[in-house]
């Protein structure tokens, strides 16, 4: 026999290996953070606030002070009015992504307008979830033990110092992975069920973001990767924490009448960029955020074993 047609001897007419349909996403956290009353919204500075710094006033009034016990027919002394503020200032974040005209159109789709405008929508909120991450590790009242796995206790130990301080909830923890598995596997071995533990729901994912693990003794647990390490890398500061204890604004981005430039839910600018002399296109994406530690006292940063 001679002359067959077989694979190995049409090498001019096939190609070594052919790009499938299918593609894996490289690994990335993508748990995105979604509104939770624990996160305190204090504005848009593009409604009108003529500044990209947003001043957020503390009083002390509904109870903060007590009645001072006065003699009758005494004029009663004036009480000192508790105030403060924190200031949460709205910076540009922005990403670009620039591709050849022949790398578009080789890609199979997953270099066009569309895939990108999808990628600008998760990665502005993942953007947000990341500055609320880094600000876990901050909180002046801390519980755990460095170099030691995170257990139930420490998560009843965030509870209480949160009560002492009247930290307003629903309180939210933020913790990484690593930090709610311990927890999770302490609650599994030692707690013997004694502590209600509500997985999440389809529906409270979808509401709450990915990253929601459900609730623990009236806490909503979310894990991040984007937690900090503390200590010198040994461990990780994941964070318990209620309404005023981390503050964020945006700004809404002026819509123009460009049909290179689409604003999505008035939030993130998505524009495609034109460089015909280099045959290159660039999708850009920007957010406008702040984010920034409000009232220290109404926060408690976990601190365990990485």
């Amino acid at each position: 026999m001679a002359n067959e047609i077989i694979f190995s001897g049409i090498g001019d007419l096939t190609l070594a290996e052919n790009l499938s349909n299918t593609y894996i996403l490289l690994a990335a956290e993508r748990s995105a953070l979604q509104n939770h009353p624990a996160l305190l919204y204090v504005g848009d500075i593009g409604a009108g606030a003529r500044s990209n710094t947003l001043k957020v006033p503390h009083v002390g009034l509904m109870g903060y002070d007590l009645l001072a016990s006065t003699g009758d027919g005494s004029a009663v002394a004036n009480t000192a009015l508790t105030d403060g503020s924190s200031t949460v200032a709205v910076a540009r974040y922005s990403k670009s992504y620039e591709a050849s005209d022949l790398a578009r159109m080789t890609s199979g789709g997953l270099i066009d307008p569309s895939a990108m405008a999808m990628d600008a929508i998760l990665s502005g909120a993942l953007t947000l979830t990341s500055l609320v991450a880094n600000l876990c590790d901050n909180f002046s009242t801390t519980v755990g033990t460095s170099g030691v796995d995170a257990t139930v206790a420490n998560f009843l130990d965030a509870i209480t110092a949160n009560e002492i301080a009247h930290t307003e909830g629903p309180l939210m923890a933020m913790l990484h992975p690593v930090q709610w598995g311990d927890i999770r596997k302490d609650l599994g071995i030692n707690a013997g069920g004694a502590l209600q533990f509500a997985p999440a729901s389809a529906e409270l994912i979808a509401f709450r973001g990915t990253g929601f693990q459900g609730s623990l003794a009236g806490v909503d647990v979310f894990t991040n990767t984007f937690v900090p390490t503390m200590n010198a890398g040994a461990d990780r500061g994941g964070a318990m924490f209620g309404k005023g204890a981390i503050l964020w604004a945006d700004g809404s981005i002026p819509v123009e009448a460009d049909p290179n430039q689409v604003v999505i839910a008035g939030k993130v600018l998505f524009e495609r960029v034109r460089a015909g002399k280099s045959g290159l296109t660039a999708y850009v994406s920007h957010r406008y955020l702040g984010v920034v530690e409000g009232i220290d006292g109404f926060g408690v940063t976990i601190a365990t074993d990485a």
